[in-house]
This record gives structure tokens, C-alpha cells and sequence, in this order.
């Protein structure tokens, strides 16, 4: 399980824009609802959803589609549990990223303390764009007819496309909410997010952010490539 998939779906999620000058806005362009974006994200303190992960690969026939469940909590509490096909539970709390394989019976820990500021960064409403925009092209789609806008992202430089060829992201008109993500990778392989059931700012209890492993659990401790 790689970090940088969740990781990147969160931080297009925060997308975020610096404040405009006082102006007349059409509420339907791009300007006005990164600025939205910003103000949802800004007073979301936490979230939950259903989400679907599909990943179609070159290597599979097929694609592999995941589901699970997803909670954040302001500042710095992330919970990834996949429940199907394969048990995994991904957490980032006080500087450490567990990831937990039930079925295995083993767990990997790797410290991300050193990057934790820039993660959850994307998470909140300071500035993720102004990183975004150094490296991507933005275009807006919006469709009278649809319930969602569509912000499309294309590498600026051959060096970005290596790694990411495009990303498209879908925010709803009602909420300013992301409820899917895909992006592609330098290789062709894509991945998409689809998030449902998203509860915004109900209690979540600290306890969810605790994996207690069972004692007879193989604990590897993991380092950054």
C-alpha cells in the first residue's frame, strides 16, 4: 500500500485559493468556487465517508477496485480502513504512519513526522494551491446540467508528466465538497476515488485514531525511499 495515493486525493480535496480584491463574481467560476472550496474546508474540522478505489493498471486484465472507509481529524489525524478485497488499516498519528495488514498478521511503521507539516497542509486552507499551480495548468468545466464542477490539472513540464500525466478532480455544487479524484501516473496507470455517505463535523472519538495491535503482530519499521 503506497502512501503517496490517499495523500494525494487529500490534498486536492484542500484545494485553496489566496483572497480576492472585493469584486462582482460570477458564483459559477473558477475564482469563486476555489474560493468556497477554501471557506468548506476552512471550518471542516472533521470528516468521514465511504469510498471506492479503483485502480486500472497495465499489468491487470482487469481493474482492481477497493472499498473502505476514510475519517480525518483536524490537525493531524488520518484513517484509511480498506475492508474489501483485502483488510488494511493506514493511520497517521503523532508523526507516524501505521500501516496494518489483519490478515497478514503484520504491520509497517515509518516515521513522517519531518513531512508532516506539508501534509496536512493540504488537508487545511493554507496556500496548497499556489504549490499545485507551480507545476499544473488548471481548467474549469462546469455543466449546467451536472451536480458537480470539474477542475482538470496538466503538468506544466515533461518532468512532472514522468510522474503525473493529469489529474481531475469533481466538486459538488451544494457542498464544495471533492466527492471523486482520479489521476493519472507518468506510466498510464490510474487511480480513482469515489467518496459517499461524507459526514462533515460530527464527533469523532479520539479512540479512532488507536491501532492496537494484536502482541503477536511482526511490527517492521519502514524508511522513506
Amino acid at each position: 500500500m503506497s502512501l503517496k495515493l490517499p495523500l494525494v486525493m487529500l490534498c486536492a480535496a484542500a484545494l485553496s485559493l489566496p483572497a480576492f480584491a472585493a469584486r462582482k463574481v460570477d458564483p459559477n467560476s473558477l475564482d469563486e468556487v476555489i474560493k468556497r472550496v477554501q471557506a468548506q474546508q476552512k471550518n471542516t474540522k472533521t470528516i468521514e465517508a465511504d469510498f471506492r478505489q479503483e485502480k486500472i493498471l497495465a499489468l491487470l486484465a482487469k481493474p482492481e477496485v477497493s472499498t473502505g472507509r476514510f475519517v480525518f481529524s483536524k490537525p493531524d489525524k488520518v484513517l484509511w480502513m480498506y475492508d474489501a478485497p483485502k483488510r488494511v488499516e493506514m493511520l497517521i498519528s503523532n508523526g507516524m504512519l501505521t500501516t496494518y495488514y489483519p490478515d497478514l498478521n503484520k504491520a509497517e511503521q515509518l516515521e513522517v513526522k519531518r513531512y508532516q507539516d506539508r501534509i496536512f497542509k493540504y488537508m487545511g486552507a493554507s496556500g496548497a494551491i499556489d504549490d499545485l499551480a507551480a507545476f499544473f495548468d488548471f481548467t474549469f468545466t462546469n455543466t449546467s446540467d451536472k451536480p458537480f464542477y470539474v477542475l482538470d490539472l496538466s503538468p506544466k513540464s515533461k518532468g512532472i508528466a514522468k510522474r503525473v500525466q493529469h489529474i481531475r478532480i469533481w466538486i459538488e455544487k451544494k457542498t464544495y465538497l471533492t466527492s471523486k479524484f482520479e489521476y493519472v501516473e507518468g506510466d498510464g496507470d490510474i487511480t480513482r476515488y469515489e467518496f459517499t455517505n461524507i459526514r462533515v463535523n460530527e464527533p469523532v472519538e479520539a479512540s479512532r485514531f488507536v491501532l492496537n495491535l494484536p502482541s503477536n503482530v511482526r511490527l517492521e519499521q519502514m524508511k522513506l525511499q
